[in-house]
């Protein structure tokens, strides 16, 4: 029921957005690209919550907030190192939900963006995580295009993520429910090899 309610909340909470021109226009828990954290979390907080995806210092780092939430059990947030306005780059929403469950309410999110987005471009794929090198990690996206290419171009994704029973072990991660507001700035990012 929690799950439900939830989802039921995220929906409702996109109607906001049917004017939306631009990546920046979209938000996640009142949060939206180009914002400062600052606005939402301050240094200590920031620095507290800096999620250890790395061991060394990278042109970017990824923040993890868990209070004060509405929708979503926790938020990333990608920050550029050495950035003192801490402006948000990427941010994505998690709420931990798999199987069908999962994909039948990403079918009621995307039904919902694709009458807030009726311009953009949209692409479904099911790929293999790339964190799991067993590729039995699997992920159901489907991205909104504001421009030509999903590999390029800012793009609002939702995605199912079914880890393996290995990664739930070893890593202790959730399937998930995901929102994400990626830029054409953190893709190259990743393209780069996250360096």
């Amino acid at each position: 029921m929690k799950t439900f309610i939830v989802v039921l909340v995220l929906i409702f909470s996109l109607q906001s957005l049917s004017k939306a021109e631009g990546i920046s226009e979209f938000e996640i828990e009142g949060m939206s690209i180009g914002d400062s954290l600052l606005k939402y979390m301050n240094k200590k907080e920031i620095n507290e919550n800096i999620l250890n995806y790395f061991n060394d210092k990278r042109k970017y780092y990824i923040v993890g907030k868990t209070s004060d939430l509405n929708v979503y059990e926790q938020v990333e947030i990608y920050l550029k190192s050495d950035d003192e306005t801490f402006q948000i780059r990427t941010l994505g929403g998690f709420v931990t939900i798999g199987g069908d469950k999962c994909t039948s309410k990403q079918k009621e999110i995307d039904n919902e963006f694709n009458n807030l987005f009726p311009n953009l471009k949209s692409y479904k794929a099911n790929l293999n995580h790339v964190y799991d090198k067993s590729r039995k990690s699997k992920q159901k996206q489907t991205v909104y295009v504001f421009g030509e290419s999903a590999h390029k171009d800012d793009h609002i994704r939702t995605e199912c993520t079914e880890w393996s029973e290995k990664i739930k072990n070893n890593e202790g991660w959730p399937d998930s429910l995901t929102v994400v507001a990626m830029t054409s700035e953190i893709l190259k990012w990743i393209e780069s090899g996250y360096k």
